[in-house]
């Protein structure tokens, strides 16, 4: 169906600018060489998933509403 591509495509910008905005702060704002890359990477990534589950929920109850109202 030509909704379920529009809320995937919707949902894919806003996970790619999740992604890129927590792995870009935890990077920049990472210390202590090679080890500090490492706890930004993890954080980063843990910070990504949890934001990308809220941003899922929230995204697919607006879309619902909105696309199959």
């Amino acid at each position: 169906h030509l909704r379920d591509v529009f809320s995937g495509l919707i949902k894919s910008v806003f996970f790619g600018a999740i992604i890129s905005t927590m792995g870009c702060y935890y990077g920049l704002r990472s210390e202590g060489g090679a080890e500090g890359v490492g706890v930004a990477t993890t954080q980063a990534v843990v910070a990504s998933c949890l934001l990308i589950l809220i941003v899922d929920y929230l995204l697919a109850s607006f879309l619902f509403r909105v696309l199959f109202a």
